[in-house]
């Protein structure tokens, strides 16, 4: 099973309600997806979109937005906030994309991170399909092999997910696949990839802490 069960729960109960994009997300799209720019709307998708936060960004740059997610607690969030003004879907987004497309823009917040490999690289195949010709992947928070959390976690079949977490960041989010640059350019190699940041940021007080993400954008290749 790719999707985690435990994220339904997480949204009916109220946590994880982010209504508002993520820094990251907002400068790689701007920069290199250039939506504003466009002549007609960007046709945009949002794997695992939970409750919109990226929605307010989507409107603002005036572009169509498709959301995929399997919690109905989320999906019923955004519909109590936005109605008919956005298009939304209820999937395992590493079994199906109920949207044919094609898009311009995919954008990926810290979702395909939370499946094992076979999963990704299902999803991966089947993004990569419905992207319009030059169109882009935008996704931040892939989460890096570098960070505490993946010596910290119950190690599964899959040597590059964890689970069990029953505390922190990953506290009852069920599966957590870490990456590395390696494991990035492969899970990506159908895309050309055009930007690969790897962040790491250190808490020393009050409870010492590393954290790793990476940030990528990958293009459609020609053809």
């Amino acid at each position: 099973m790719s999707f985690s069960p435990e994220w339904e729960d997480l949204y009916a109960t109220g946590a994880h309600h982010s209504v508002w994009p993520w820094s990251e997300l907002i400068s790689l799209i701007m920069r290199h997806a250039r939506p504003h720019q466009r002549e007609t709307p960007a046709q945009v998708l949002e794997v695992g979109c939970g409750v919109g936060a990226n929605i307010p960004l989507v409107q603002w740059f005036g572009g169509v937005f498709y959301g995929v997610d399997n919690s109905a607690s989320a999906l019923e969030s955004i519909r109590k906030r936005y109605g008919e003004k956005v298009q939304l879907a209820k999937a395992d987004f590493c079994e199906d994309i109920p949207f044919v497309g094609p898009f311009d823009i995919i954008i990926d917040r810290a979702s395909l991170t939370h499946n094992h490999t076979a999963g990704i690289r299902r999803s991966l195949g089947m993004l990569e399909n419905c992207l319009a010709p030059g169109g882009v992947y935008v996704g931040v928070h892939w989460f890096s092999t570098d960070c505490d959390d993946f010596n910290r976690g119950e190690p599964t079949e899959d040597p590059y997910v964890r689970k069990g977490y029953t505390s922190g960041d990953f506290a009852d989010v069920g599966q957590v696949h870490f990456s590395d640059q390696a494991r990035l350019e492969l899970l990506f190699s159908q895309f050309s990839i055009e930007v690969m940041d790897h962040v790491i940021s250190e808490t020393k007080k009050p409870n010492p802490q590393r954290l790793g993400w990476w940030n990528i954008v990958a293009r459609k290749k020609d053809g």
